[in-house]
């Protein structure tokens, strides 16, 4: 970066255009001078965070700082040498560039060989959550579908198919994205996934899809009756407090059946 500011966001008029849902037109600015650079928030709507930390206004940056805008990780290196620093002022900026980076691009301590969906975006999920319960679903759509249908995928493969809790969280998500957008589509990703996973839907979440196949006039359709399918071939496996949710999940055919 040039010394002066250099300016981060959305808009193709920054220095640095990001194509990303969570980033601002104007995000962020980095003040760039002989002694030291900064990055200053520049009231976006989702922040700025420096290592993992919040910023609030102003903070001196470090070489070897990590800066999260949006869902990017930006990592400062810090050069050193005559010949570098002399070119730095004449090197281009990239105003006028547009980036195409991957809206979901969670934070994760995954190893190379696990698959990213198992693992939750600390940041995207803040975000995420955020966007939801300011009623800003179709900007958590964007952040999550990729996630959500890569675990599908994985389930389906069986590559690897989520823990207990992350099963329990995706459907919380696709509940809520459910009744948020009034999409039947979220609610036949529950049912897909959990016939992937050969799951019984939780309780919790068997008493919302009742509220929504009604609200929403789910029609029904392959995933419901796959899943119901499957369900019934193995009951004789399961509790008496399971049977009892399979008969509750059966309620949810009659009312799409009605």
């Amino acid at each position: 970066m040039p010394e002066g500011e250099f300016v981060v966001g959305r808009s193709s008029s920054c220095h640095l255009s990001l194509d990303d849902a969570l980033v601002s037109r104007r995000h962020a600015v980095f003040h760039v001078g002989p002694d030291g650079i900064d990055v200053e928030d520049l009231g976006s709507r989702n922040g700025v965070q420096v290592n993992g930390e919040q910023v609030a206004g102003r903070r001196a940056l470090s070489h070897l700082d990590r800066v999260v805008i949006g869902s990017q990780e930006l990592l400062l290196l810090r050069a050193h040498g005559a010949d570098l620093e002399k070119e730095r002022g004449t090197r281009p900026t990239l105003a006028g560039m547009t980036l195409d980076l991957p809206v979901i691009g969670a934070v994760s301590t995954a190893s190379p060989e696990e698959p990213t969906a198992h693992h939750a975006g600390s940041v995207l999920d803040r975000i995420a959550d955020k966007a939801l319960a300011l009623g800003r679903y179709d900007e958590a759509e964007r952040m999550l579908t990729r996630r959500l249908k890569e675990m599908l995928d994985e389930a389906r493969s069986g590559a690897r198919k989520p823990a207990p809790d992350k099963l329990l969280a995706a459907t919380q998500y696709a509940l809520l994205l459910a009744g948020g957008l009034r999409k039947p589509a979220w609610i036949d990703w529950i049912f897909e996934m959990h016939d992937a996973c050969a799951a019984l839907v939780d309780a919790e979440a068997i008493d919302r899809l009742h509220e929504l196949v009604r609200q929403l006039r789910y029609p029904g359709g392959p995933a419901l009756r796959r899943y119901m399918q499957n369900l019934r071939a193995r009951q004789g496996t399961l509790s008496i407090a399971q049977q009892f949710q399979v008969r509750r999940l059966e309620g949810i055919e009659r009312v799409v059946g009605a």
